[in-house]
């Protein structure tokens, strides 16, 4: 799903001039000759439509390429016996570009505005590339961008199977989307927030051999915040798109009155709302309205760390990023909580507790952990 992220950008009658032939994003061999069109400078782009088909081609590229790099690159780096830190900085070196393209991809997908009308038809099933780039097609690269059947049971997370009739049972590759502005905003939602993480990430640099972190780039921590927070507010733009849609012609996410939709789980009103109060408390904790519970028997991600923070004080999320350590701070695992401390705030009914980490608890405990995460996993 993480690659289908990347690469859902588009989905109905093109608008494109009479010299541009229409994008075919259903068929392999159209999509492969779409994307051969594409212009490497976005700025060519004229109308909505090739900017999806644009962001569509540009993501299964950078899958491609991932998987091109994982297989071929880092396994012959690995053959050549280099050092834990040679193999960390080319890591490091994939990440960045990585967040580049991902900068650039979203930026395309912010301009895109299709109002009430439908853009690109999308057949990901039909998406049949050599991802690895060893000339052939595997059952795992012939399916990897077909959809999941629509059905309630919880995510089963395993490597790749090379048995096509497990694909063949659990999988469409005849879905089709018409893809329209909510399923942009789903796919924008998507780019801010793993362009997020990977700013988050580039913040820092490991020295391997001394076994520890340097904060080396503490803007990108800001950065990060801003661009996290920017995908909290895309994820609730979206909530209420779909929610607004009255057509039912070959849909992505459905609201709980559309039937003509392959998305994989089920979406009805209790799930809107639910959604929509996790992003509020969420974006109430981002912010740092809200602290995250982090003293001495605390529940969640952060209590499982406890006590990071004294009794009567909590975890103020966005202090920890948009306040960040110096440049040059190095932080080993033994002082990994205690930088943290430096977030801790006192807990008054101005700065509340969060109920998040309840709630998430709550949630497991209810629907089960696979099946939340399976939610989380779709509708970000």
């Amino acid at each position: 799903m993480a690659a289908f992220a990347f690469a859902l950008a588009a989905g109905a009658p093109a608008q494109t001039s009479a010299s541009t032939p229409v994008p075919d994003l259903q068929t392999t061999k159209g999509f492969e000759a779409t994307c051969k069109t594409m212009p490497l400078d976005a700025k060519a782009l004229r109308s909505d439509d090739m900017r999806v088909a644009w962001a569509v081609c540009r993501d299964v590229n950078l899958v491609r390429d991932l998987f091109t790099w994982g297989f071929n690159t880092f396994e012959k780096q690995q053959a050549q016996r280099a050092s834990w830190q040679e193999t960390v900085d080319a890591v490091t070196r994939k990440l960045e570009e990585t967040r580049l393209h991902m900068s650039q991809t979203r930026q395309v997908l912010q301009r895109v505005q299709l109002g009430s009308r439908k853009s690109l038809a999308l057949a990901p099933g039909q998406w049949q590339l050599d991802l690895n780039g060893d000339g052939e097609k595997k059952p795992w690269e012939i399916w990897f961008f077909a959809l999941p059947k629509p059905n309630a049971e919880p995510a089963q997370f395993a490597v790749p199977s090379q048995d096509a009739s497990y694909y063949e049972t659990g999988f469409n590759p005849n879905a089709r989307i018409k893809v329209d502005q909510s399923d942009v905003l789903w796919a924008l939602s998507y780019h801010q927030f793993i362009e997020g993480v990977l700013t988050a990430a580039r913040a820092f640099e490991l020295q391997w051999d001394a076994k520890h972190l340097v904060v080396a780039r503490p803007e990108q921590l800001r950065a990060a915040h801003g661009l996290i927070a920017q995908g909290l507010l895309t994820s609730e733009r979206l909530r209420q798109s779909v929610l607004a849609e009255t057509g039912d012609d070959h849909e992505w996410l459905p609201n709980p009155r559309q039937r003509n939709t392959v998305f994989p789980i089920p979406l009805d009103a209790a799930t809107f709302v639910t959604w929509g109060e996790v992003l509020k408390e969420t974006r109430s904790v981002w912010s740092g309205q809200h602290l995250l519970p982090a003293t001495r028997g605390a529940r969640g991600v952060i209590g499982g760390m406890a006590p990071v923070c004294a009794e009567g004080q909590g975890l103020d999320v966005s202090s920890l990023l948009l306040n960040p350590p110096p440049a040059g701070t190095r932080i080993a695992p033994e002082r990994a909580i205690a930088t943290a401390q430096r977030a801790c705030q006192k807990v008054s009914a101005a700065r509340p507790i969060s109920d998040l980490a309840n709630r998430a608890d709550r949630t497991v405990e209810q629907a089960g952990g696979m099946s939340a995460l399976r939610y989380l996993y779709w509708i970000n």
